[in-house]
């Protein structure tokens, strides 16, 4: 897993707060803090999931918790770069039913 620190976040007007991570790579605990209710489906995948768990979690989020897309995106980056996961999809572009 991921190294963390903690920096102050700013939040913009489109409900996102930055940075994500420090300069060294390292996940704000601060940013995972402050996403943990919009993006708690994304964020509580761990280690493992198949290829489609990301997205459908990413879905879940928007759908039930409140997440806006651009907020997600950052939900997923926060889980992405603490999991160590390295799938290939764009989810700015993933896609809701």
């Amino acid at each position: 897993m991921a190294m963390l620190c903690s920096k102050p976040i700013t939040a913009a007007a489109d409900g996102n707060a930055n940075p994500l991570l420090c300069s060294t790579g390292a996940v704000n605990v601060l940013a995972w803090k402050f996403y943990a209710d919009i993006s708690a489906s994304i964020l509580g995948l761990g280690l493992n999931p198949n290829p489609g768990q990301p997205q459908s979690a990413m879905c879940d989020d928007i759908a039930h918790n409140g997440a806006n897309r651009s907020e997600e995106v950052n939900g997923y980056k926060l889980a992405a770069a603490y999991y160590g996961w390295t799938f290939t999809f764009d989810p700015a572009k993933v896609t809701c039913q």
